[in-house]
């Protein structure tokens, strides 16, 4: 049987191009008798017939491989040594396993060696044998060759040119069984968060920024340490001999700081973030799949709370636990249809009638339990449906505006909270023109709310989506207004119609003068804007009495109505109209 390098070795390669396959001298000598051919003969008489040579490679390959296979050839020496002649058997199974991973045929492999000749002293030829040994040769060497990329499919990333997921419980079981009793496993599972400021990317900067990940990462952990590719972005670090669990935080902070920088990828530039969760345990106590979920379930915990490391305990997996069942809940109640609507209305400072009213994420009273709601919408987008959760919101609303106008005379406007991540999609203009013509609305019916805490950077994708909103007439709101970083930098870069001072400046003004003043202060600002202003979180008529005095044109509250129904909302607002002349 032939000896060839391991696997593992051919596969760290950069690319499978450098193919190493060797016979040893005993296996050659083995393989010579097995065929008649004789050593001693062989190696004195074995010569190549230069003119059927030039011949068959009269058309000048493009094939760098089979052009050095060709001068092996031409320049094969005329007496060997078994040493020397496996090493140029060796040498000729290098070359032509490279040509035909570059596109040769086996038949144009086949054809140079048939230029091999091999006579007796006596005349006689034994080059049939001899071609019949090579075509062996041949035969299984790109068998094998054919079994390595199999196994390379199977086992390593053809990207990154690691091994693959499925490759860690074989790196787990191996770690454990060299490991003494009480010496510590740990594994890292990592996953890397592009920052979302980044516009999507192509896929192949997707794969350049794989292998730049890679590399960085191989650059800062020992080479003892075990890397693997887990997909999208996702690497697994098995450490088989762990002196301690300081260790772990030292190697995590390590990596941290080794991606702070930007990643250049040609003309693009890309920030990653780093999430860690890793788990570790001694030999006796150790299962490997049993220490592979637990990496995981701390990774998952890492992405969910948005810590850079969780180190897994007993507590985190009950917390896991209680996690998993809450989100079940809500996809349950998703699929179920429900989650439902309820209305707080918005009243015109004025005269005290109803304009509109704000939807507010409800759980229907047939379910029997709820989740607050903007863990709900914090769930679904976790899992997936954060998209098909928007596209429900915006149906909901413009079928309950068309039912308003169209069936109960009622001229209001209905506003509805944007997700963060609904301002880099850029369907969303056409989505919600889509829902208005199905349902007949203006985008005066519908007024588009963006929470400032939960507002992602303004670049170029968000930009173009909320200028496209406010080109086709969708009325902008900037909710929560005060309660972030950067509330002033957002009247200056989008086009926003209402202003929303929160709650929590505007509950306490009858107790606190700094709050009043902040409330005035930014009714001040607004209205030399000319934005709109309106006032949430009224309770009580000495508030009200208040804020009418700072020129704020609505608000809502309990004082007026707390959130209803779609039903109760329609009774509400009918006896709030404004008064006719």
């Amino acid at each position: 049987m032939s000896e060839e390098v391991s696997s593992a070795e051919v596969f760290q390669k950069e690319r499978l191009q450098e193919i190493d396959i060797a016979y040893s001298e005993q296996t050659l000598l083995e393989k010579l008798n097995a065929y008649q051919l004789k050593p001693e003969a062989l190696f004195s008489s074995l010569k190549v017939n230069l003119n059927a040579l030039t011949q068959t490679s009269k058309k000048k390959s493009t094939n760098t491989y089979l052009s050095q296979l060709y001068s092996e050839l031409k320049n094969w020496p005329p007496s060997h040594d078994l040493k020397d002649f496996t090493s140029h058997i060796n040498q000729l199974i290098f070359l032509w396993l490279n040509a035909i991973q570059d596109g040769a045929s086996t038949q144009n492999i086949l054809n140079l060696l048939k230029c091999f000749e091999l006579k007796t002293k006596f005349g006689l030829s034994n080059s049939a044998k001899l071609h019949c040994f090579l075509f062996h040769i041949v035969a299984e060497t790109t068998q094998q060759y054919q079994q390595f990329q199999l196994d390379y499919a199977l086992n390593f990333d053809a990207i990154t040119h690691l091994p693959n997921a499925s490759q860690i419980s074989t790196g787990l079981t191996d770690a454990i069984k060299n490991a003494h009793d009480d010496q510590l496993i740990g594994l890292y599972s990592i996953h890397f968060q592009i920052a979302k400021n980044n516009p999507i990317f192509s896929h192949i900067i997707t794969m350049n920024l794989s292998k730049a990940i890679t590399t960085i990462l191989q650059q800062n952990i020992s080479p003892e340490y075990q890397l693997y590719y887990s997909g999208n972005l996702q690497f697994d670090i098995l450490v088989p001999d762990l002196k301690s669990n300081i260790q772990l935080n030292l190697l995590a902070a390590k990596l941290q700081r080794a991606f702070e920088q930007m990643i250049f990828l040609g003309q693009q530039s890309v920030l990653v973030t780093p999430f860690i969760g890793c788990a570790f345990n001694k030999k006796s106590a150790q299962k490997e799949l049993e220490l592979y979920d637990c990496s995981k379930l701390a990774l998952e915990s890492a992405l969910y709370k948005q810590q850079h490391l969780v180190v897994y305990t007993d507590k985190l997996k009950e917390q896991l636990s209680v996690q998993n069942e809450l989100e079940n809940k809500v996809l349950e109640a998703f699929a179920s249809d429900s989650l439902t609507l309820f209305f707080q209305p918005l009243v015109n400072l004025n005269d005290s009638s109803c304009v509109g009213a704000e939807l507010l994420l409800r759980w229907s009273e047939k379910v029997g339990h709820s989740v607050y709601p903007s863990l709900t919408v914090e769930i679904l987008n976790k899992v997936g449906k954060g998209k098909l959760f928007t596209r429900w919101l915006i149906n909901s609303a413009c079928r309950y505006a068309a039912e308003l106008m169209y069936e109960h005379k009622l001229n209001l406007y209905l506003t509805i909270n944007l997700r963060a991540e609904d301002l880099y999609d850029v369907e969303l203009p056409h989505m919600l023109l889509q829902a208005l013509a199905l349902w007949k609305l203006s985008p005066k019916n519908i007024v588009l709310e963006i929470t400032e805490n939960g507002m992602l950077e303004y670049n170029e994708t968000t930009n173009s989506v909320i200028n496209q909103l406010a080109e086709n007439g969708f009325r902008l709101a900037l909710d929560d207004f005060g309660t972030g970083f950067s509330s002033l930098s957002r009247l200056r870069t989008m086009p926003i119609d209402l202003i929303k001072i929160d709650q929590s400046f505007v509950r306490d003004i009858t107790h606190s003068k700094d709050d009043f003043e902040i409330v005035k202060s930014i009714a001040m600002l607004a209205n030399s804007l000319g934005k709109e202003v309106l006032a949430e979180g009224v309770e009580d008529k000495e508030c009200l009495d208040l804020i009418k005095q700072l020129k704020i044109h609505k608000c809502q509250g309990y004082y007026f109505a707390k959130p209803m129904p779609f039903n109760k909302f329609i009774t509400w607002a009918k006896l709030h109209q404004p008064p006719t002349d």
